[in-house]
């Protein structure tokens, strides 16, 4: 079960990455967990979709002149992002209601389960926060939002399949302090590169230096 929420999470990142790449995450202007589930499914709603999208600053100074069709591209990617972050949300939660009924998590695992559940749903919030911030003003969002985003859902990942080990049944190993240290080390710094990097992506960064 952890580990099928894990590869949800890795999925979603991937898909959240090629969103950022066709520079379609302000597609969708408005956040709407429950209903927004459910994307335009006539001419007429496509239209009032695209012309919200119309409103903001990137349609305006990047994409002016746009077709529906072309909107239509962009605001897939995003809706497929949120669809999956959605989804994701729902295959933790819903077997975890179910174990936690069946009493089969003892008291400290779902603490932390709980938890990591919470900071799940805290980070649909930040991906609205990000998104938000590209509504009114700039042609993208803010690097240092999108920076947060990506780096809790990679420690949210992180946590999830580190939880998921600890559960496997297996012979115990003695680990020396030191290398405990040194393990603990490395996955922050990568988390810390991570973090970096959506920086680098947040303000095509990529290339200035070659």
């Amino acid at each position: 079960w952890l580990l099928t929420a894990a590869a949800m999470i890795f999925l979603t990142l991937i898909v959240g990455g090629a969103t950022r790449l066709t520079e379609s995450g302000l597609s969708i202007v408005e956040w709407k967990p429950i209903t927004g589930v459910l994307p335009p499914t006539s001419q007429d709603q496509w239209r009032a979709e695209f012309a919200k999208y119309q409103s903001i600053p990137q349609y305006r100074e990047l994409n002016r002149g746009m077709s529906l069709d072309a909107f239509k591209t962009i605001y897939w990617w995003e809706w497929s992002h949120r669809l999956l972050a959605r989804l994701t949300g729902a295959v933790f939660l819903l077997p975890f209601l179910v174990f936690l009924a069946c009493g089969t998590i003892p008291p400290g695992l779902r603490v932390r389960l709980w938890s990591i559940f919470a900071a799940g749903a805290a980070l649909g919030a930040v991906g609205w926060w990000m998104v938000s911030s590209g509504l009114t003003q700039g042609v993208s969002v803010s690097q240092y939002r999108l920076a947060f985003h990506l780096t809790l859902a990679t420690a949210i990942y992180g946590a999830i399949v580190w939880t998921a080990q600890q559960l496997i049944t297996r012979s115990p190993v003695e680990v020396s302090a030191r290398l405990r240290f040194v393990a603990l080390a490395i996955a922050f710094l990568l988390l810390f590169q991570i973090y970096l990097g959506a920086l680098v992506a947040g303000l095509d960064a990529g290339l200035v230096y070659n």
